[in-house]
């Protein structure tokens, strides 16, 4: 199924991804009441899930859903980040974890009816349990994260391929294949190209220098941009009509960039690139 989200790890990039995580750990709390906790324990969790240890990703996520309203923050910091969980939790064999992270996300929803980022969240990760195919194809086309909609579509192709829908599941990791490519997300795209591959389908790729997974480099052509535009004092919807894209988006790569150079603020971001 799909990958973990924003920089998920490939087994070439563990040294960096481990690098970066130990510098989040020295430059900020790693008390639970930190913002940074569910964060870096789902870092951690990832990288568990990169080295194909489901087992130990599942106990992270079970500590993380120990401390109260932590998977609601999760699911509001990055809808993509529900689905990841309920993914894990299944791959682990883990139902109860599964189970905790659509009460979660169910709970936003009751909540937050209006807000059609929290619907999808809940939406996305209640399919992945259920095996939803057509629900998987409703929550993408919710997702206001560029990120969450390509996960929901590959998502939705590993389910069409169950049930022996070829065609369906080939335009599915076509759109996911496009998304990724868009974001930056090498890793990711190389995977749906390597799914189309064992299904007879091959797309034209180009090859791209390793990019680090922290600092300005680590950035994207499109995060780059976005930085400079708002570092320069636009607001996100200013940001977004300069770059044809939507103020959603905007705030999705912003995340993106504040997490990538360990800063929270558009002060920060402001001094990062003087």
């Amino acid at each position: 199924m799909a990958g973990a989200g924003p920089d998920r790890a490939a087994p070439g990039a563990l040294p960096q991804a481990e690098d970066h995580l130990k510098t989040l750990e020295k430059d900020f709390p790693t008390a639970s009441w930190s913002p940074w906790w569910s964060a870096r324990l789902l870092l951690n969790a990832q990288l568990a899930e990169a080295r194909s240890d489901f087992g130990a990703a599942a106990e992270i996520l079970a500590e993380i859903a120990s401390e109260a309203g932590a998977l609601r923050e999760l699911a509001l910091e990055d809808s993509a980040a529900a689905a990841w969980c309920v993914r894990c939790a299944l791959a682990a064999d883990r139902p109860d974890l599964a189970r905790a992270v659509i009460e979660a996300t169910e709970d936003l929803r009751r909540h937050n009816r209006g807000v059609p980022a929290v619907l999808a969240a809940a939406l996305h990760a209640r399919a992945l349990a259920d095996k939803d195919a057509d629900a998987l194809a409703q929550a993408g086309r919710l997702h206001r994260n560029p990120w969450a909609q390509a996960a929901a579509a590959e998502d939705q192709a590993a389910l069409l391929l169950d049930r022996g829908d070829q065609e369906n599941a080939v335009s599915a990791l076509d759109r996911a294949l496009g998304a990724y490519g868009a974001l930056g997300g090498e890793h990711d795209a190389a995977r749906v190209r390597a799914r189309l591959r064992r299904l007879g389908v091959r797309r034209r790729h180009w090859t791209r220098t390793e990019r680090p997974v922290s600092g300005w480099e680590s950035l994207t052509k499109t995060e780059r941009k976005v930085a400079e535009l708002v570092a320069g004092g636009l607001t996100n919807a200013q940001a977004a009509r300069h770059l044809f894209i939507s103020p959603h988006t905007v705030g999705f790569h912003l995340r993106q960039i504040y997490r990538k150079l360990g800063i929270r603020s558009r002060t920060a971001l402001t001094r990062f690139t003087l």
